[in-house]
């Protein structure tokens, strides 16, 4: 089950987890068209090595993309790019648990991902679902094989954050710069 689709179509069918990702992950839906002129909107000016593929959005412009090796990353409007899973599954199971990738892009400065104990410090102070929400999610996410175990969470979004090559968006303009790292692994 690592298809994009499978997921997407998962979440259309369900408003509840529609609204949760939109509200408290900052991850939205949009048509293919819409989600191409955004991302070739970001990379104006700009290349990168991987073939991206679209398949989410942010309300503030940034766009979460597949790579054509199967990594997902996510590219802002501020000028940072980086992967943050290795998989779609773990994508969603990441998002699901974690919420807004650009908090957790903040808090790699701080060190979220250099322990267990770290990482789940920032995560008792990122998301807070409601009862009914966690009920869902935790249905959703035994419906779809996605996990949820916070230790697991961990190994997998720290492992998608530093796999390698990086996603690297460079000017190819003057009139533009190169993306930064979105995440600090380095403490």
């Amino acid at each position: 089950m690592d298809s994009s689709q499978f997921y997407i179509d998962r979440i259309k069918a369900d408003s509840y987890i529609q609204h949760y990702l939109s509200a408290e992950c900052g991850f939205d839906l949009e048509d293919k068209e819409e989600l191409d002129d955004d991302l070739e909107f970001l990379l104006e000016g700009c290349e990168c090595e991987s073939e991206l593929t679209p398949f989410g959005c942010d309300g503030s412009g940034g766009v979460y993309v597949l790579a054509d090796d199967g990594r997902v990353g996510y590219i802002d409007s501020e000028g940072g790019a980086g992967f943050t899973a290795c998989s779609i599954g773990d994508f969603f199971s990441i998002l699901l648990s974690c919420g807004y990738i650009s908090d957790w892009a903040k808090a790699s400065r701080h060190g979220c991902f250099d322990s267990l104990q770290s990482f789940m410090e920032q995560l008792a102070d990122s998301v807070s679902p409601s009862e009914e929400y966690k009920k869902r999610i935790a249905d959703f996410c035994c419906g779809c094989g996605l996990e949820t175990a916070p230790e697991k969470i961990y190994e997998m979004f720290k492992k998608g954050v530093i796999s390698q090559p990086p996603l690297e968006i460079k000017a190819d303009d003057d009139d533009y710069e190169d993306y930064e790292p979105l995440f600090d692994t380095e403490g």
